[in-house]
């Protein structure tokens, strides 16, 4: 249980600090994030308006849940003795957790209706 969690906590930082040194520290590469495809998908779904001025509030919450995601993942890959069966079980959970977060990403900075909530 305690490997578990030292893994998820490992993951979770590494993939973390990789987006905030390779993309959120760099302005070349964050203006280009609006047109990444998570960015494109919650601008046609949700009608999600990227800005100057709130690109890197965006950034840095669409980074935080990549990384949950993907710590959670690499936890339910490493949980079982086959690295294959992991995999196979963790297609779901990834696919659900994907559209859930992006879900609620998309309805706290969406922009229906001409409201704005950032």
């Amino acid at each position: 249980m305690i490997k578990e969690l030292e893994l998820f906590i490992f993951v979770f930082i590494f993939v973390y600090l990789f987006y905030l040194i390779f993309v959120l520290f760099r302005k070349n590469v964050l203006k280009k994030f609006p047109d990444s495809v998570n960015m494109l998908y919650l601008k046609k779904r949700y009608n999600v308006q990227v800005t100057d001025k709130n690109i890197k509030k965006i950034a840095n919450v669409v980074f935080l849940t990549n990384s949950f995601i993907l710590s959670v993942t690499v936890s339910i890959v490493c949980a079982f003795k086959s690295f294959a069966l992991g995999l196979l079980v963790c297609v779901l959970p990834l696919v659900l957790m994907t559209l859930v977060f992006y879900h609620i990403l998309g309805k706290v900075f969406g922009n229906k209706g001409g409201k704005k909530n950032v």
